[in-house]
């Protein structure tokens, strides 16, 4: 799995919408729907906001396979 699509699927794991992730993290849902669809480039400093946001690794967002979400 690439970067967007392993964002995506925790996104959804954790029921939150492109909405409630953009405001938890004060960026645009553009932004993050790019990310998502692997358009966008990644600041590294914006991956522990989105892994804590998440409440994951920062290495989860890397995985070939999906993550184990609890």
């Amino acid at each position: 799995m690439t970067f967007g699509s392993n964002l995506r699927y925790i996104r959804v794991q954790r029921k939150l919408t492109l909405q409630d992730l953009s405001q938890k993290l004060d960026v645009s849902i553009n932004y993050l729907s790019k990310l998502e669809q692997d358009r966008a480039k990644l600041k590294p400093e914006f991956l522990p906001a989105l892994a804590n946001v998440l409440n994951i690794k920062i290495e989860d967002l890397y995985n070939e396979t999906p993550p184990s979400i609890k």
